[in-house]
């Protein structure tokens, strides 16, 4: 029934309200077709129209007073069909109005013109507003107060009709199905605008969420491509081939996070036999880390030309460096080590990297030398250590993404796994050393995905012993 309604009184408004008042008086339209229509039909064969004309006067005759009123209710529809509700409002109202004032001139049904008089008032809040209301209620009050007076003074014939019950059941049997027509719209009303503004809101929580998803890609998007360049860049600073040297077999290898860290390693040949290598790791990930591994290896290598020893060239390097990373609290964690390839000697400094280990002979020691990480403190001071080099030594240069490797159980790897792997490993070259920490490590983080980069350079010094 419902659905019926609304598909016959369909809002061509845009407007919730004025949808509103359309379907209203519609309704009420249609409803007052019908019954003026029933009630001529019925008048015209009862009632005894010519004793009413000759005390009452033309006005009374129901061909001339309720069928122009059927028309232009007819004509009061076709206006809200076509749009002109503001129009028809009040036309209907005025039709009230003027049906009301002839209801009580020609028949003086006082009860049934009060009920009216409601009707209209009411029909006037709901078309045209409070203010229409009041105009029409002062309007019919006017009116319905002169012709009360009239009737006083005697100054109209006494009416012939006298108000029946049946007449005023049936007004208020119409009113009472108006209301409850009113009734069940504004209730469906509301029940479409509870469902209207629900799904209003979810609509705007859906969009939001949308667009926070739509913002969350483009990061990630941007994220990806700052990856990506960040790879470029460390990859175009590594170094494409390894040393090849008569007595010093080195290998080295880096392998990228996810999240790329700033791992990065450099071979520098100098003059008078001498070799730098050089190990590193720029605190932070992505671009920014990439960046400053750049500005790290170039100050490194600019630094490996003039510096006569490992402990020279890391205190300038960090006061350099010191004045760009301070700012952004950002450091680099170095390990430098100077190979004399003539005398076979090393000197190695150390400043915040993982402590380099030495393996002769089947003993295994660390090369104790520590010191703050570059850019932390200007003007540190660091120290380095001498070592005497004999064919057969190895030494192992890292970043602490191979420690601190971890598996699904986040156990870490740990230094006392890398020392059993060392030791369990095949001693012919640089390159099966390489080959046997990494599968160590990757084994025991059994297919988990590295969460940080790990460097690791092997030196395998060849050649025979000296002889004292």
């Amino acid at each position: 029934m419902l659905d019926g309604l609304r598909k016959l009184m369909t809002p061509r408004s845009p407007h919730e309200e004025t949808a509103h008042r359309e379907f209203v008086l519609k309704a009420v339209l249609i409803s007052a077709i019908v019954l003026l229509g029933i009630y001529i039909l019925a008048a015209w064969t009862i009632i005894d129209w010519t004793s009413i004309v000759v005390s009452r006067g033309i006005p009374a005759l129901g061909h001339v007073f309720w069928l122009p009123i059927w028309f232009l209710a007819l004509f009061n529809y076709w206006l809200v069909h076509r749009g002109h509700l503001k129009v028809a409002s009040y036309l209907f109202l005025g039709l009230i109005t003027v049906a009301t004032s002839l209801t009580m001139y020609v028949l003086g049904t006082k009860d049934i013109s009060v009920l009216l008089f409601a009707f209209g008032v009411s029909l006037a809040g709901m078309l045209v507003g409070v203010r229409g209301a009041i105009l029409i209620a002062v309007i019919d009050v006017t009116v319905f107060g002169v012709l009360a007076w009239a009737e006083h003074a005697n100054l109209r014939p006494t009416p012939i009709a006298t108000t029946r019950l049946e007449d005023v059941i049936a007004l208020a049997l119409i009113l009472t199905v108006l209301t409850i027509v009113e009734w069940i719209f504004r209730f469906e009303r509301e029940r479409l605008l509870r469902r209207y503004r629900e799904q209003t809101v979810a609509l705007r929580t859906a969009n939001e969420a949308l667009e926070q998803a739509n913002q969350t890609i483009a990061q990630q998007e941007a994220w990806h491509r700052e990856l990506a360049l960040a790879r470029e860049i460390q990859s175009s600073l590594l170094p494409r081939y390894n040393p090849s040297l008569a007595d010093f077999d080195i290998k080295g290898r880096s392998l990228p996070a996810e999240e790329v860290g700033g791992d990065f390693y450099a071979y520098l040949p100098l003059t008078g036999g001498r070799l730098g290598l050089a190990v590193g790791d720029v605190s932070g990930k992505g671009m920014a880390s990439a960046l400053y591994m750049a500005i790290a290896t170039s100050v490194v290598e600019a630094q490996a030309t003039t510096s006569p020893d490992a402990a020279t060239l890391v205190r300038h390097v960090n006061n350099l460096l010191y004045r760009r990373m301070y700012e952004t609290s950002m450091n680099t964690a170095l390990v430098y080590a100077l190979f004399d390839l003539t005398r076979r000697q090393l000197r190695v400094c150390n400043a915040g990297l993982i402590t380099p280990i030495f393996y002769r002979d089947g003993n295994l020691r660390y090369l104790e030398c520590y010191g703050l990480p570059l850019g932390v403190v200007a003007g540190e001071v660091y120290e380095e250590q001498q070592v005497d080099l004999q064919p057969g030594d190895v030494i192992l240069l890292m970043t602490d993404g191979i420690v601190e490797a971890m598996n699904a159980q986040r156990d870490i790897y740990g230094f006392p796994r890398l020392e059993a792997a060392l030791e369990g490993c095949d001693m012919a070259n640089a390159q099966t050393i390489l080959d046997c920490i990494f599968d160590s490590v990757f084994d025991f983080m059994g297919g988990v995905s590295p969460h940080d980069d790990m460097t690791l350079v092997v030196v395998k010094v060849g050649g025979r012993r000296r002889l004292h």
